[in-house]
């Protein structure tokens, strides 16, 4: 009798430790404010990104993926949950240092809870921005370990916190990219026997920029591109660090940025930048590599959003999507099947103000703090017979440039359509009432 449960004691036990080590290792690198064409995978040329670019070599880059914000805390709401970050309350502006009581809801599925429940090690390291100290912590939300910052770098008060204690002192921050990388490292050796979510979240290359002294004038776009440098660098001392560790082949990695740039980087060519409305606001890199999944480089040009990094996640680990995400698995587009999302909704706040489908762009608003108007009410003004409408053909060379609304009227119904329903959607959810725009 003993034996027997001895026997099934041992299988029970080997069969857990089986399923455990199928599981991937989930490395999800977000970078503050970098530009889509920041990276020589994504067109750059005085900015020398060697692994990052590897790493888009051996694995998947999307060229139509997007934040679900064109400002940080509603887009790491986004990212962390698969909402549109109006379903968090925090799609208003970035969460301020001083006297606001916001942060992401606990009781919100995030991929740190999500996969504390299916045995993993979890930590985040960096930059938080979902919500003040105390009362908003990484460790109330599914994280084992946290090292890191609660807000952007430009924000008063800026500490480094390990756990709940911050470390006092000045911050260094031109180590900070080096000491998350470290922090980074340090997990992965500690943990490389359990299944692991690393959340690696920098500071840069949001302003105040600065770079350790060993990439100070290295790079030919300035300040910026030795950040961006010495970021691609530490990216490669982590995928070394997998690799010596025996962890490369099956470990998730999915690297990205939670925004435009602001006044320094390159969109490649698109329009606009942080804050705006236009595509340099909200279109990121997505590198995803997955070697026992993904075998070869694949550019994947379907559109996507943060909101299906969770759901992918998920997807990976063998759990089924919710049906109350937002997001969308991006694994069968990664094996090859076509995509399944019909249009994508870009948020101002709280406002919906351009909605996206494969080939199209439909957008009424241009810009997240102030705005010349709402060019769908402009049909009220003296000399307008009908609203301005500026429809993309984001498949076209143009691009953004020239609208082409009065080619294609049907298109332009539809979406103007999708548009509406959206605003009509979301508006229940709104946390202020909705802001004037010209004209009245």
């Amino acid at each position: 009798m003993f034996k027997r449960i001895f026997l099934l004691g041992l299988s029970l036990f080997f069969s857990h430790w089986v399923c455990s080590a199928d599981k991937p290792n989930v490395l999800l690198v977000l970078l503050d404010d970098m530009g889509y064409g920041d990276i020589g995978a994504n067109g750059a040329q005085s900015i020398s990104t060697p692994n990052i670019d590897a790493l888009a070599a051996s694995g998947a880059n999307f060229s139509n993926f997007y934040a679900s914000a064109n400002v940080c805390t509603p887009s790491r709401a986004g990212l962390l949950t698969g909402l549109y970050p109006i379903r968090t309350g925090l799609a208003h502006g970035v969460v301020e240092a001083k006297g606001d009581d916001r942060g992401l809801p606990k009781d919100i599925e995030n991929i740190a809870k999500l996969l504390k429940r299916e045995d993993y090690v979890t930590k985040m390291v960096g930059k938080w921005h979902l919500g003040n100290f105390p009362k908003y912590h990484p460790l109330d939300y599914g994280f084992d370990e946290f090292y890191g910052v609660p807000f952007s770098n430009d924000m008063a008060g800026f500490t480094i916190y390990d756990g709940r204690q911050a470390i006092s002192g000045d911050v260094d921050q031109a180590l900070l990219s080096k000491s998350f990388t470290d922090q980074a490292i340090d997990f992965i050796e500690q943990k490389r026997d359990k299944p692991f979510f690393l959340f690696l979240s920098h500071s840069m290359p949001h302003i105040p920029l600065f770079a350790s002294e060993k990439f100070k004038g290295r790079s030919q776009a300035g300040l910026y591109g030795d950040v961006i440098e010495e970021l691609d660098w530490n990216m490669g001392r982590l995928i070394k660090a997998l690799k010596q560790q025996g962890l490369y082949e099956n470990t998730l990695i999915i690297f990205t940025s939670d925004n435009g740039p602001f006044f320094e980087g390159s969109v490649a060519g698109l329009k606009g930048g942080k804050g705006s409305s236009y595509d340099g606001g909200f279109r990121v890199p997505l590198i995803v590599s997955w070697p026992n999944k993904l075998s070869s480089a694949k550019r994947i040009d379907s559109v996507s959003m943060n909101i299906d990094i969770l759901p992918t996640v998920a997807d990976a680990v063998g759990l089924d999507k919710a049906a109350d995400f937002d997001g969308l698995s991006l694994l069968p587009i990664l094996n090859g099947q076509d995509p399944q999302r019909e249009y994508l909704y870009f948020f101002n706040n709280e406002d919906v103000i351009a909605v996206r489908s494969q080939r199209w762009k439909y957008l009424i608003q241009t810009y997240y703090r102030t705005s010349i108007g709402d060019f769908s009410k402009f049909g009220q003004l003296p000399g307008f017979k009908s609203p301005y409408d500026l429809l993309f053909d984001m498949q076209a060379p143009t691009g953004e440039r020239y609208s082409l609304a009065d080619r294609f009227p049907q298109v332009l119904e539809r979406h103007r359509a999708e548009l509406t329903a959206a605003g009509q959607k979301f508006d229940s959810l709104r946390t202020r009432p909705k802001a004037k725009t010209f004209p009245q």
